[in-house]
């Protein structure tokens, strides 16, 4: 034939019952529906206790520290925790609860499947090269970008964070976990086991529409095709906003305090504005300095990470073509970054005379 076949040979597993994804459709639901409380109570309610915003005994705005957050755990180790649940599912999923008809490519449609023994029939191709295209499983690619970002936050990040990082309170670090738990089920389920979002095709020809008779109707089209790659586009986009803007905030925490106070403000209090404060408003030979960031990100735009971060689970909702649980994700990343944001930009405007006035949140 014309086409080159790059596959696994994998069985294909049995396929989902009904009430399996049903109950999946139904804690997507549960995940949409927590957006709204979770935004009102970390906006109008209480700042969620976690940075900058962790409260001591002695904070000047009587905000004191509640027995209720519990003990605090290094922050290393507390990025892992948040981070790892996410993680784990993609690993577990690719290795463990996958339908290959679903995660990988379908080589054959049912006529031609029939003239080949169960055995050659039972193959998943990761991608597929003809004479005019190549095409390569969308799930499997969108699988492949959320394990990208979760290895990043929760093995490289942690790694990379500043010593004298705050402390986490134990309530927000299993706040953090239930809810990467359930979105690590939500999202590495329906890639692996739930619909197939068909293929991701790079070519002229449209070969690559007609071969996978079991993907979605809009996988078949030069639209869906279109959207996906203009996802994965602004994906990339987005991390690189995040990623780029967390090593700004780092290197302001790692190599302004090593300097000596006088020695802050005479290099860095023109251009980052030196803070003698930190979040708690305790003095300089004592607390953490805080500095005004400044990057062609930060020129309008006091969280930029938040930013980059909501920008990059909107490209990974286009990539899916808007899958319920992709877009119940991107509701709720935003109901808990936006808060956030709002409050960096509150701090920042009451510990720094200088702070530019223009600056937003994140828009």
């Amino acid at each position: 034939g014309n086409a080159i076949l790059y596959s696994l040979g994998i069985r294909m597993a049995s396929p989902v019952h009904h009430g399996t994804m049903e109950f999946h459709r139904w804690v997507s639901n549960i995940f949409l529906v927590s957006s709204l409380p979770t935004y009102t109570i970390t906006r109008f309610v209480i700042v969620a206790p976690f940075g900058r915003h962790v409260p001591t005994s002695s904070s000047p705005n009587g905000i004191n520290y509640r027995w209720w957050y519990g003990p605090t755990l290094p922050a290393h180790f507390s990025w892992f925790l948040f981070e790892c649940p996410n993680l784990l599912w993609s690993i577990y999923c690719y290795f463990q609860c996958y339908d290959a008809d679903i995660l990988f490519l379908n080589l054959f449609d049912d006529e031609s499947a029939s003239q080949y023994s169960n055995e050659i029939e039972n193959i998943g191709a990761i991608f597929v090269q003809r004479k005019d295209s190549i095409s390569i499983s969308k799930n499997l690619v969108l699988l492949l970008l959320f394990t990208l970002h979760y290895f990043n936050r929760a093995v490289i990040y942690p790694l990379r964070m500043n010593s004298n990082s705050h402390e986490v309170p134990l309530i927000v670090i299993i706040s953090a976990m239930t809810v990467t738990t359930v979105n690590g089920y939500l999202q590495c389920f329906y890639l692996c086991k739930g619909v197939s979002l068909g293929e991701l095709t790079v070519g002229v020809g449209l070969d690559g529409y007609t071969r996978n008779n079991r993907s979605t109707a809009s996988g078949k089209s030069w639209g869906g095709n279109l959207l996906s790659w203009l996802g994965i586009v602004t994906f990339f986009t987005g991390m690189g906003i995040n990623l780029h803007s967390d090593g700004v905030l780092r290197k302001l925490r790692r190599y302004g305090p090593s300097m000596k106070p006088t020695t802050q403000l005479k290099n860095y209090g023109n251009s980052f504005g030196a803070a003698l404060i930190d979040s708690n408003g305790g003095n300089f030979t004592t607390s953490k300095p805080y500095y005004i960031p400044h990057s062609p990100f930060f020129r309008y735009v006091s969280c930029p990470n938040f930013a980059g971060e909501i920008l990059e689970w909107f490209g990974f909702a286009m990539a899916s073509e808007f899958s319920y649980p992709s877009v119940a994700f991107l509701v709720y990343t935003a109901a808990n970054l936006i808060p956030r944001g709002v409050a960096h930009l509150e701090w920042y405007l009451r510990k720094f005379d200088n702070y530019p006035k223009e600056r937003r949140w994140a828009v």
